[in-house]
């Protein structure tokens, strides 16, 4: 196997010149002008070729990866990431593949050091750090890996690289590593509604199938949610639930259905204490189960109770106590957690800590004019309207 590795590296030098192409930076993209530059300028100084696999841009896409050196390939979209992303993969030269998105880019790294540890012939594949959303904690996201065409994307949205790694270390060997590259994402931010007419039948035809892909059907109740379908996204993470209940072994995402359906509860009116139970029996250090356990028990008058949880969820925070393998929005252990403790003190008669702690509420999201209002209402000993801001729900992995 060894000496059939060095033939397709030696045919990779010939095609390329002399220096071998190790890194090769992976795209698809239709109609990303608005992000691309910044991008591909990022990846630039570490890949040793930039591959833009294109699906059908109108606007300055095309030019821009031109520009930036890129090799441009076009691929008709059939609605389907997998097969967009293994064309790209198909015209990579380079040893190893980075893949990545038109509206991410990475951090200056130190290129050298990349290329001593892709050099490693034991290692497979690495994650990289992932900033998700501005303000969230980053997560651990497989996104380099060896260009061998037994590793290949897989599904039709939210693809996934695991399956490829998992048969090729099966047969080769070898081990998954950890890199210093940092990657930051924009493009969730302002209206999703097209994003959702699109995910939508691609995350339908997933499911068919393969009915037990808890992420998907979470992603799936998201899109209900925005669509004001709610009876549809309970019904999603329901069934997500049950996927998750009858597993052997365990992953972070796991966790979404609890987190949905708590949130939705309390939102809503319904009984939250049974679920909250299983979901932090299974994911003790979730921070997004921790924060909904806080808002059950002010939920339920437990504000001496609901103290004590908030205090533990915001020094978890700050000591970055908990799994990376998932991305939290930072208000959890932030200024959600500080509006609600003062909420509670308020509750409870400590008027003092109450405005400090909407103090630190306002300080902490200068843009939320309700934490300074009730910093100001607690001098006048005036019931400060409102609850505790109430959490979102966030995924581990994107797509698309």
């Amino acid at each position: 196997m060894r000496r059939v590795l060095d033939r397709r590296a030696a045919r990779r030098r010939g095609r390329a010149g002399e220096r071998e192409v190790l890194l090769s930076a992976c795209l698809i993209v239709k109609n990303e002008a608005r992000f691309l530059d910044r991008c591909l300028r990022s990846v630039s100084p570490l890949a040793d070729e930039m591959v833009v696999v294109d699906t059908g841009s109108t606007d300055a896409t095309r030019r821009i990866a031109r520009e930036r050196g890129a090799r441009l390939h076009s691929f008709a979209w059939v609605d389907d990431f997998a097969a967009a992303r293994n064309y790209g993969l198909a015209r990579a030269r380079g040893r190893w593949i980075l893949y990545i998105d038109a509206d991410e880019w990475v951090r200056p790294a130190d290129a050298p050091r990349l290329r001593a540890q892709l050099a490693d012939p034991g290692l497979v594949a690495c994650h990289v750090l992932l900033h998700p959303q501005i303000d969230y904690t980053p997560y651990w996201e497989l996104r380099l890996f060896r260009n061998d065409p037994r590793i290949r994307f897989r599904g039709v949205i939210h693809e996934s690289i695991w399956p490829g790694v998992d048969a090729y270390r099966a047969a080769e060997g070898g081990r998954i590593g950890r890199s210093r590259l940092v990657l930051d994402h924009e493009g969730y931010e302002g209206d999703q509604s097209a994003k959702h007419r699109r995910n939508l039948p691609l995350l339908r035809r997933r499911l068919r199938a393969d009915p037990t892909d808890v992420y998907c059907r979470c992603h799936l109740a998201d899109i209900h949610v925005a669509q004001g379908e709610g009876r549809l996204a309970v019904r999603a993470w329901s069934a997500a639930l049950e996927v998750v209940r009858g597993k052997t072994h365990r992953r972070a995402e796991d966790s979404l259905p609890y987190i949905g359906l708590v949130q939705w509860r309390l939102q809503h009116g319904g009984p939250v204490q049974a679920l909250l139970a299983e979901g932090l029996a299974g994911f003790p250090g979730n921070l997004h189960l921790q924060w909904l356990h806080a808002s059950a028990l002010m939920r339920a008058g437990r504000f001496a109770e609901a103290v004590s949880a908030l205090e533990q969820l915001m020094e978890s925070g700050r000591a970055e106590r908990f799994d990376r393998a998932m991305a939290y929005d930072r208000r959890l252990f932030g200024a959600w957690a500080q509006a609600a403790l003062a909420t509670c003190h308020w509750k409870l008669g400590n008027l003092t800590l109450s405005r400090r702690w909407f103090q630190q509420a306002a300080a902490s999201e200068p843009g939320a004019i309700e934490y300074r209002v009730k910093a100001a209402v607690t001098r006048g000993r005036i019931y400060p309207s409102g609850v505790a801001p109430r959490g979102r729900s966030q995924g581990s992995t994107r797509s698309g």
